[in-house]
């Protein structure tokens, strides 16, 4: 009874053995299917990034995964530069990979003994991601190739004064692309499928920012012209306007981004001039003069003056700028302004003697009497420094009926045409020989176009304000003093004009050389239509050469040569 127990127990774990053994060998004949399925079709309910595979082959999956979003991740993924361009970075080109094959394999496709894969492949698989490969050194180069599209260069913030009121511009921060961020943005818009990113931009701030002009207009600018800045010396005071203090002060940063300021001292000066004038009551210094009469040379004494230092003021305005109301105030002294020649020079340089004089005559005409009168009397009591130039134009000023002159005739083209202050040349031509015998040195002068035979030939000078003048230079070592006067003319008798230079002799005696006339040529015959023609008759045109002999010990010391060549002047015929 024993033995036949033992005998059945023996054969229910054969049975047992047998059936653990049949659904091993049934299980790894499904395990083997599921192996050479997957090899061959993708699991049906398999797809990747939304796009079917399920039955398809492996190749077949690729094919369709290639075609349906590689164009999706081949667009470029874009950003706005800052010179307004839009970059492009092409993925697929510049380090992205799709891996399709991978992607295929995560939804059950391909040879695979691994269990999760077999049991994928009965399951009927599901949505898998497309596995993206990174190249980063790739990208970053791709993104640093387009870096200088995204630089900015700084711009400092600016501070003036433009036409009295503050005028100023903000700073511009410089800019750079973060490669290493923006490479990070491309990555992460690469595998979310994003085409358009913000660029990652590094800044930095120029030397003076538009807080720093904030700042200065704040603390200076603004305060500075808040009002008139009124200027005190002895009893008297005058007024920088808010215009002028914008005029005169320029408002500055240096590399560092430091704010300074500084006043044009010379400027402040020339604008205020008739505001301290009349405020402060300064006298000018006046240099010693002479006067002659009957003869006798008298001084004239110097006066002496006061004045405020330009250093001094622009002190006082400095201090002042930046304060409130009442207290926009600071005071200068006057300091005493002495004048340039004192009496005690000019006597002991009193002129002695008439070192030059010439005279020429005139035939009577009304307006030379009244022309050559009034230079005259202009240039009487002209007084010359040594070093000083005499300029008659600055002398006499514009030839207007408002400065006492009337119309005459004047050279115009080679034509005679009146014009107020005709018949100065002449004033010019005895004041250019009184020099000329003195001495003096030539600095300016220009003989006419046509000759005149009242003239010494080529000794003579024109004169035409603003253009033509004559001038010379008191060379000699003391001062020299001009006398002139005309005796006028009338109906039968003719006038004269005569200057003299008063000084003290250098030279013995100083002569010209026989004025020397050759190469004669004559003009045309015109006939002029204009309502203004004055008939002329021809005037023969030819050269002169002459010298100036500067005599010293009876011999000549210095000789200086000359030479013009006059025009022929054209009979005019008025038609």
């Amino acid at each position: 009874m024993s033995e036949r127990k033992l005998s059945g127990g023996s054969g229910k774990k054969k049975w047992v053995l047998g059936g653990i053994i049949a659904l091993l060998v049934v299980l790894g004949g499904v395990y083997v299917g599921g192996y050479f399925i997957a090899g061959n079709q993708i699991p049906a309910k398999a797809e990747v990034e939304g796009v079917a595979i399920g039955g398809l082959s492996p190749a077949q999956a690729e094919e369709k995964l290639r075609a349906e979003l590689g164009p999706e991740y081949a667009k470029p993924i874009t950003m706005a530069a800052t010179d307004g361009s839009v970059i492009e970075i092409p993925p697929l080109e510049n380090g992205f990979v799709l891996d399709y094959e991978q992607a295929i394999t995560d939804a059950g496709g391909g040879f695979s003994w691994n269990p999760v894969d077999i049991i994928n492949v009965f399951n009927g698989g599901g949505p898998v991601e497309l596995p993206k490969l990174v190249d980063q050194a790739a990208v970053k180069r791709a993104v640093e190739g387009q870096s200088d599209k995204f630089v900015t260069e700084a711009e400092n913030a600016t501070l003036a004064y433009v036409d009295g009121a503050i005028a100023r511009t903000d700073s511009v921060n410089a800019t750079r692309l973060d490669t290493d961020a923006t490479t990070t943005a491309v990555v992460e818009a690469f595998e979310t499928r994003e085409l358009e990113i913000e660029p990652v931009l590094s800044e930095s701030e120029p030397a003076v920012t538009t807080q720093k002009v904030d700042q200065a207009v704040d603390t200076f600018a603004g305060p500075a012209i808040s009002g008139p800045v009124t200027i005190t010396a002895g009893d008297g005071s005058f007024q920088v306007t808010p215009e002028q203090i914008a005029q005169v002060t320029t408002l500055a940063f240096d590399e560092s981004g430091t704010f300074s300021h500084s006043i044009d001292g010379e400027l402040l000066m020339e604008l205020t001039e008739e505001a301290r004038t009349e405020g402060l009551d300064l006298a000018d210094a006046k240099d010693a003069s002479y006067t002659l009469s009957g003869g006798t040379m008298t001084v004239v004494p110097a006066t002496d003056g006061g004045t405020v230092e330009p250093e001094a003021v622009v002190a006082a305005l400095d201090e002042a700028l930046v304060k409130e109301g009442e207290a926009r105030t600071a005071a200068v002294e006057i300091v005493p302004l002495p004048a340039d020649f004192t009496t005690a020079e000019a006597e002991a340089a009193k002129p002695k003697e008439v070192i030059g004089e010439f005279t020429t005559n005139y035939p009577h005409a009304a307006y030379r009497n009244t022309n050559l009168g009034r230079a005259a009397a202009t240039v009487n009591g002209s007084v010359l420094l040594p070093g000083d130039v005499f300029s008659l134009n600055d002398t006499l000023g514009p030839r207007t009926a408002e400065n006492g002159y009337t119309d005459g005739y004047v050279i115009n083209g080679g034509v005679l045409v009146r014009e107020s202050g005709g018949g100065i040349s002449q004033a010019a031509t005895t004041l250019y020989n009184a020099g000329f015998f003195a001495g003096l040195e030539d600095v300016e002068h220009k003989p006419h176009s046509l000759y005149f035979s009242r003239y010494p030939a080529g000794r003579e000078a024109t004169i035409y304000y603003g253009s033509i003048d004559m001038k010379f230079r008191n060379d000699t070592q003391n001062p020299i003093y001009i006398q002139g006067y005309v005796n006028k003319s009338s109906s039968g008798s003719r006038g004269s004009i005569t200057f003299k230079i008063w000084g003290t002799k250098e030279w013995d005696r100083i002569v010209s050389t026989e004025l020397v006339r050759s190469d004669y040529y004559n003009g045309e015959t015109r006939t002029v239509t204009s309502a203004d023609c004055e008939p002329q008759a021809a005037i023969q045109g030819f050269t002169v050469t002459w010298s100036r002999l500067f005599y010293k010990g009876g011999e000549v010391a210095k000789k200086e040569d000359y030479r013009w060549k006059y025009s022929a002047g054209d009979q005019i015929v008025c038609g």
